[in-house]
């Protein structure tokens, strides 16, 4: 199983899930302890499957973690669980209220899966694929609704085509995300707070690379082969008026590598502001994710390999020019993952924290937990 891992963090107060497991830390992220999802929450539905999400809403003072159930008797949901800092740290992780949100409540068949979460201030987002990765829909709870544990309404929208993309970070009064219509034009949603239904619009943008994928790593594995198919919008950020999408993009003439476009979009002319590149000459870049800090800096984690690197993950801010890794992994797999996330920081909102992991041996990922500023 995979690790992609999410984080939320609020001062000494640190939770990291990956697609089976949490854990727990009350100070900060020196030390961590694991909680096992399994034993705090009914084994429901097929039982925990995977895509767990993690955010902490700092207006509202919750941890909110989205848990992804399996499929039985044609049945799955999303399980959407709070606490507060304090309720978290008394309980070591283990009491929570959840409402749980089934398949079948929001689309006629197929299952909820590849899952993200974001916030504003009214809102709780977030989004899941049913029955297929085109298929993709967004759903908001309020958060006050949330906060009180009780009765809670949600509103959702139809399918849109965005192929597995998430939904944009940082946002206040609205929520994005996007898909590709074709290799030179983005298709974006949106959702205001004040309105009660989502809005859709091409965007074009220049032209990117997109054939077969492919990096070869320090151990001989390629650590892209399942790369073609994964490129969708997974990093998405609100900067003032504009949000920021990137994607997966194959190597060609100009960039000798597999690599990372980003395209930024102003919201109120719907037209690209600037599109630029993560890119090496000599090695991988691919499976972005960003959050933008109280400066306006956006904070990035990206997964690197190829050439003397196995498929590792490190962390920067946007116009450094550089990834800072904790460690880089022994060895490479041919399937890297979904995601791993980065959050702006609650504790002090010019930084951020990320969750990543490196691979050890072929039984072994060890995930990390990591404070980042400019």
């Amino acid at each position: 199983m995979l690790p992609e891992p999410s984080v939320a963090e609020n001062g000494q107060t640190v939770m990291t899930t990956g697609n089976t497991w949490m854990s727990l830390s009350l100070d900060g992220g020196q030390t961590f302890s694991s909680v096992n999802p399994t034993t705090i929450f009914p084994n429901d539905y097929g039982g925990l499957c995977c895509d767990q999400v993690l955010q902490y809403v700092p207006e509202f003072d919750i941890f909110v973690w989205l848990l992804q159930y399996r499929t039985s008797g044609g049945q799955n949901a999303i399980r959407i669980a709070v606490q507060d800092t304090q309720g978290v740290r008394s309980s070591n992780g283990t009491s929570w209220t959840y409402w749980d949100f089934t398949n079948d409540a929001l689309a006629p068949s197929g299952s909820l899966d590849y899952n993200d979460m974001s916030f504003g201030n009214q809102f709780l987002y977030w989004t899941s694929s049913i029955g297929g990765g085109s298929n993709r829909y967004v759903i908001r709870v309020p958060l006050q609704e949330l906060t009180a544990g009780a009765t809670i309404n949600y509103q959702f929208t139809g399918s849109t085509n965005a192929f597995r993309s998430h939904v944009s970070q940082n946002g206040t009064n609205a929520v994005f995300w996007a898909g590709h219509s074709d290799n030179s034009t983005m298709k974006v949603y949106s959702m205001r707070d004040s309105d009660n239904f989502y809005s859709w619009r091409d965007v074009s943008i220049n032209s990117w690379p997109n054939s077969t994928m492919s990096s070869i790593a320090a151990d001989g594995n390629d650590w892209l082969t399942d790369a073609s198919w994964k490129t969708y919008v997974r990093a998405a950020t609100v900067r003032k008026n504009n949000v920021i999408f990137a994607w997966n993009a194959s190597n060609n003439s100009n960039f000798p590598q597999t690599h990372v476009q980003i395209a930024e979009i102003d919201t109120s002319t719907w037209s690209l502001v600037n599109q630029m590149q993560i890119w090496n000459p000599d090695f991988a870049f691919a499976y972005p994710y960003f959050e933008t800090n109280r400066k306006g800096q956006i904070g990035i984690i990206t997964a690197f390999g190829g050439d003397i690197y196995n498929s590792s993950s490190g962390v920067g801010v946007w116009g450094d020019f550089v990834i800072y890794y904790p460690r880089l992994s022994a060895r490479s797999y041919t399937n890297y993952g979904h995601y791993h996330t980065t959050r702006r920081s609650s504790s002090n909102p010019e930084e951020w924290v990320s969750a990543g992991f490196t691979y050890e041996t072929s039984s072994t990922i060890t995930p990390y937990y990591v404070r980042y500023k400019h």
